[in-house]
């Protein structure tokens, strides 16, 4: 099992979220982003140290579709939809998508935090401590931390919080 952490990151006038390894080393960062038919204020971009990056937005929704939201994922070589599944997200937050051709799942656990499965097998865990103010990924130690599923994990915790209808702080910075 890997672990990373979400820490601020503010540089010549750049704020940014870095994700770090357990060696306190970044792996990539999380700025705010830009996509076409997508919420300005929910959108997202994550970049690897090795220069990969991909954008995450939340679509914007006409009134028909207000209980059910789609998430737009660019690569430099991919899109991809993500979505609620219609009547589980009322209870606890649940987001399917294809990836890979492999079917890729982040859903709320009954105690709170974030899981992700890829074809039914566990690769992660995002738990934030409310005492330390901490955001933890716990991460199965074969999910490559430069990877697209990474990223969208990683992005994918925005809008965990954003369902959660609660303010991060490091979120509302970015803005």
């Amino acid at each position: 099992m890997k672990q990373y952490q979400f820490k601020l990151s503010v540089d010549s006038n750049r704020k940014s979220v870095a994700i770090e390894n357990d060696h306190d080393e970044p792996v990539g960062y999380v700025d705010k982003g830009v996509l076409r038919n997508c919420e300005k204020r929910n959108t997202y971009s994550y970049t690897s140290t090795r220069g990969e990056s991909l954008t995450l937005g939340l679509k914007k929704r006409k009134f028909r579709d207000m209980n059910i939201s789609k998430y737009i994922i660019v690569s430099d070589d991919t899109e991809l939809v993500f979505k609620e599944r219609p009547g589980t997200s009322l209870l606890h937050f649940r987001v399917d998508g294809r990836i890979d051709e492999q079917f890729m799942s982040i859903e709320e656990n009954w105690s709170g935090d974030m899981e992700v499965y890829l074809h039914g097998d566990h690769i992660a865990t995002v738990k934030e401590d409310v005492a330390s103010t901490e955001t933890l990924i716990l991460a199965d130690s074969q999910l490559d931390d430069h990877s697209l599923k990474f990223g969208i994990l990683v992005l994918m915790y925005f809008m965990f919080k954003l369902y959660k209808r609660e303010s991060w702080d490091v979120a509302n910075l970015l803005a």
